[in-house]
């Protein structure tokens, strides 16, 4: 006898959230699979971090629904859309500074998800294997202050990743950084999604997009302008219009 297929893991229908009378998102519709890889671009000011904090409870919906795993969170406070399994970061990482690496991270792993959530024994061990994730084993003792802005951004992805979360949100992990360590944050997201976790990152630099998402999604003036797999999109005339500019157009035409 054959089963239905699983539904989507996250879901968002009408997802809509005003700022005095304008729509920063805009009835935003889309659905990510559980173990997916996605990500979300659009010009500044576009509603993408918005989005986020809608999704991670930080903002009440003014319209819409989001669903994880077939169940509303809308309306739900941070620290019980964290509990049902939604880690993410924020563009402007905010360490405990008089604590090390590892305190840091262990603080994630203390007050994660309700399946995840254990003694201080247990966090710290989980703290140990998820800063050798992100690469940060050597520096683990290390105070914050002594992190450089590269690390203090992987501690961030730590932090969230400790908490043992299905969906990760990480809001432009890879801005300020050149390219040797754009190619090693890149590793990273590989290998915090290889472990199992579902992955929705916005970002600005394309070649992230293509190197490791499996679907872009377009958002201009808090609606979706497109979206599919990230070769299909960036090539979308809208998307080249509104985002990417006539210099990314010729560059993909001579490649």
């Amino acid at each position: 006898m054959s089963t239905a297929p699983a539904g989507p893991q996250l879901e968002l229908r009408g997802v809509t959230k005003r700022f005095g009378g304008v729509a920063a998102v805009d009835g935003v519709n889309f659905e990510i699979a559980k173990g997916d890889i996605v990500g979300i671009i659009g010009p500044n000011g576009a509603g993408k971090t918005t989005l986020l904090n809608c999704i991670s409870g930080v903002y009440h919906l003014d319209g819409g629904d989001i669903k994880l795993n077939g169940s509303s969170i809308a309306g739900m406070a941070p620290h019980r859309v964290a509990r049902l399994g939604i880690g993410r970061t924020f563009q402007i990482v905010k360490p405990f500074g008089s604590m090390t690496a590892r305190e840091n991270v262990g603080i994630g792993a203390l007050f994660g998800s309700a399946h995840a959530r254990r003694g201080v024994k247990q966090a710290f061990a989980l703290a140990d294997e998820v800063l050798a994730l992100v690469g940060l084993k050597a520096k683990a003792d290390l105070p914050v202050s002594a992190l450089t802005i590269p690390d203090r951004k992987r501690l961030e992805v730590a932090r969230a990743v400790a908490t043992r979360p299905q969906l990760l949100l990480l809001d432009e992990v890879m801005a300020g950084l050149n390219n040797v360590e754009i190619d090693e944050a890149l590793e990273m997201v590989r290998s915090v999604h290889a472990t199992g976790v579902t992955v929705l990152l916005i970002e600005h630099v394309m070649r992230v997009i293509v190197g490791v998402c499996r679907r872009a999604i377009v958002l201009d003036s808090g609606q979706v302008l497109a979206q599919g797999e990230p070769e299909v999109v960036l090539r979308d005339e809208r998307v080249i219009q509104a985002y990417l500019g006539e210099r990314y157009a010729k560059r993909l035409k001579s490649s």
